[in-house]
């Protein structure tokens, strides 16, 4: 049975004051307690997933004026950077630690003994379909838990993007994806070597409407590298495009986040050294099904999002630091990342410059999608530093049709070729 997160309160009386300090005192954050089938309310019809946690009460709010007591222990650098960038709106409100997350039954069967790294870290062998590394002991392990964690098989969807200036303005965009996942127990394919294909389209706006992708990932970036094509609405040609890796910036980003950031981390990992900082308690986005039922137009302010609406809960991470290599190229020197150890998701983010001045702060909320189940963020937000404005991309909400995680009828893999782009894009 979960606990609750201990509060102690230690009140302060001085002259012609009281002022209460808050510190945590954390016995546990209880046993995980897995939601593996839809509440009674779902309704798989509708666009929403109710809150099995909507009974919780907040048991502490963090702001400006006590962050401070949190410094040293529960905050990551990004949120004290959060805090002292924007002292007048950022708070987090915190709530009992709800260990929800769920993979399929399948996923655990499969699931029984780490997978092999091989090539400095470049791939994976082992058991398609499972957790790669359920014993992970170092960096590495973390990330490919990551990028392997299960998300789908035959999957359709179309989600909005957002780039928040400071006064409130906002550009608006809107992209359509099919993709077919091989690191499953339903589609697993130990003899193709693949991660996954991947073809995307932007729908909006309509100068760049139709401006298309196709992306098929292997195992090994260093002994099959990606391979990348687009197709230019203007010309009507398909083209490989190498280049789309690493710190290639997408334009629709418009300089906030590399292709690499999409999805938390992905692609070849060689230019960085990659260490292990260990196991450690964190606040981190949670369980934000509230976030999730919200209309979008409530959760876009100036800054950053209505931190009203989200939910936060002291979290067990993996923490992961990527420097970058003295012979390498990259536009993020430092990132410093942290793995959610039940559901191997990225939950936050960390970038530094090259003098170790924090640039961004990256957060990626979840909900347990639990007719799936999975746990997957409902939006990836990246909060720049130094021009303040943010990003939020892969936006799930109860405004927005759901993602078709596992299709009836699978994708054809005759579509993800460069003649299938181009049908895609029209």
């Amino acid at each position: 049975m979960i606990r609750k997160i201990n509060i102690l309160i230690i009140v302060v009386l001085a002259q012609f004051n009281v002022i209460a300090d808050p510190i945590f005192s954390i016995e546990t954050i209880g046993e995980r307690a897995p939601i593996t089938e839809p509440l009674l309310e779902f309704n798989p019809e509708l666009d929403s997933y109710p809150d099995p946690f909507s009974s919780d009460q907040i048991i502490l709010t963090i702001d400006a004026e006590n962050y401070f007591s949190f410094k040293e222990s529960l905050l990551t650098p990004g949120q004290i950077k959060m805090f002292e960038t924007y002292p007048k709106t950022f708070k987090m409100n915190i709530y009992p630690s709800r260990r929800s997350c769920a993979v399929p039954p399948e996923v655990l069967d499969l699931t029984n003994k780490n997978a092999l790294l091989i090539d400095d870290g470049e791939g994976v062998e082992g058991v398609v379909g499972s957790i790669p590394f359920p014993n992970p002991s170092e960096a590495l392990h973390h990330v490919w838990n990551h990028i392997l964690r299960y998300r789908g098989v035959e999957i359709y969807g179309a989600s909005p993007f957002y780039i928040i200036n400071p006064d409130g303005t906002q550009t608006y965009g809107a992209g359509e994806a099919i993709a077919k996942n091989f690191w499953n127990p339903y589609v697993r394919n130990e003899e193709a070597g693949l991660q996954g294909m991947l073809m995307t389209k932007v729908t909006h706006p309509p100068r760049l409407a139709d401006a298309s992708t196709l992306v098929i990932e292997s195992l090994n970036a260093f002994e099959t590298p990606r391979k990348a094509w687009v197709y230019n609405p203007g010309t009507r040609r398909v083209r490989r495009a190498p280049d789309i890796s690493y710190d290639y910036l997408p334009s629709a980003a418009q300089g906030l986040t590399t292709v690499d950031q999409v999805d938390g981390f992905n692609g070849a990992k060689d230019r960085y050294y990659w260490s292990d900082l260990g196991e450690q308690l964190r606040l981190m986005p949670y369980n934000a099904y509230k976030f999730h039922e919200t209309n979008i137009e409530e959760i876009l302010n100036p800054y950053h999002v209505n931190q009203e609406l989200l939910r936060y809960e002291l979290v067990k991470v993996n923490v992961v630091e990527a420097k970058l290599r003295e012979d390498k190229r990259h536009i993020i020197p430092k990132r410093i990342m942290y793995f959610d150890t039940d559901s191997h998701n990225m939950l936050s983010e960390e970038t530094f410059d090259d003098m170790g001045i924090i640039m961004a702060y990256r957060e990626f909320p979840i909900i347990n999608f639990y007719d799936q189940p999975m746990c997957l963020s409902i939006h990836s937000a990246t909060y720049d530093f130094a021009t303040r404005r943010y990003q939020l991309q892969s936006v799930r909400s109860t405004d927005i049709p759901k993602v078709q995680w596992k299709l009836n009828e699978p994708h054809d893999e005759r579509m993800f070729t460069p003649e299938g782009l181009k049908r895609f894009a029209r």
